[in-house]
């Protein structure tokens, strides 16, 4: 059985290294160079202007900033408006020094800094249950790729992926750096920058916020994740 197995295998693999010139069924593929085919096009300006697009096509709300004087602002009237009591703050370094700016302005506001440093089980447990009742959370984040408005956050020291999950809203800030065209070209600028291991524990894709239409085709938001997905980006 052993044997079987590897053979399938190295089958597989060798039909993966050496893919055959025709498809199935007769049609010959249309591009074959993958850089041709994820092709970067585009300056900052534009890929700020295309994630826009993509991203409130999902139902995201951006908001463009260009200091981070007039990003925290920006917080602060996403918490007010809204009249979030609770919000949780990651330890992304862009986060750096909100928290404190925040409470000093919004005194009415309960604020939470995420903690995952410890490794003991019931303090973790006691800041799920803490998350789990949060409002809106804050974090930072890796990677935003403008073809589809999606934004990549990475699980690690610097955020769990529960203050992402749990919440009831969930506001990214990034720069405008972070944007990519595509997939593709985010795989690459991993590799460039982490070699073979991924950069934390694990990359959470968020396209949108949380949705299903299982239940008689109706769609529902919130149901695995945040109601709201909001981005904050410094140009």
């Amino acid at each position: 059985m052993a044997g079987s197995r590897a053979e399938v295998l190295g089958k597989i693999r060798l039909a993966l290294a050496k893919p055959r010139a025709e498809h199935h069924h007769g049609h010959r593929p249309q591009i074959t160079d993958l850089k041709r085919l994820f092709a970067s096009v585009g300056s900052t300006e534009s890929l700020v202007e295309k994630f826009g697009e993509e991203f409130e096509r999902v139902s995201g709300e951006l908001t463009t900033c260009s200091s981070r004087e007039a990003m925290v602002e920006a917080i602060k009237n996403v918490i007010v408006s809204a009249q979030f009591k609770s919000v949780a703050i990651s330890r992304h370094e862009i986060c750096d020094g909100l928290l404190e700016k925040l409470k000093a302005e919004l005194p009415e506001a309960h604020f939470l800094r995420e903690d995952i440093d410890s490794e003991n089980p019931f303090a973790r447990k006691r800041l799920r249950e803490a998350l789990s009742q949060v409002q809106l959370s804050v974090t930072g984040a890796e990677y935003l790729l403008a073809d589809s408005g999606t934004i990549l956050v990475s699980a690690g020291s610097q955020a769990s992926r529960q203050i992402s999950l749990l919440p009831t809203a969930h506001l990214v800030l990034a720069d405008a750096n972070q944007i990519y065209p595509n997939m593709a070209e985010v795989f690459l600028a991993i590799q460039q920058k982490h070699g073979a291991t991924l950069p934390g524990s694990a990359l959470t894709l968020i396209t949108g916020p949380s949705r299903t239409a299982d239940i008689e085709k109706v769609l529902i938001k919130g149901v695995h994740g945040p109601t709201r997905i909001l981005a904050i980006i410094l140009t």
